[in-house]
């Protein structure tokens, strides 16, 4: 996940870990408002378009109305 054109986040590193490390399972902490619910829909677009994963086998768990949206 890269950012277009804004200062980079000083989690970028991290952010990237969540998208690119495809054959990890990862546990994702952080506060409202800091992009969990983004960084989910990067990996699980990586995951689908690197073929490792159909979208028919795959379940995403979050604990609100409005991350469900996002991811759907």
């Amino acid at each position: 996940m890269t950012t277009s054109g804004g200062p980079v986040p000083i989690d970028q590193f991290q952010r990237d870990h969540i998208v690119r490390s495809l054959d990890d399972t990862l546990f994702v902490e952080a506060g409202a408002g800091t992009g969990k619910t983004s960084a989910l829909v990067s990996r699980v677009v990586a995951l689908i378009e690197s073929g490792r994963c159909a979208i028919d086998k795959l379940a995403a768990i979050t604990f609100t109305e409005a991350a469900a949206s996002e991811l759907r």
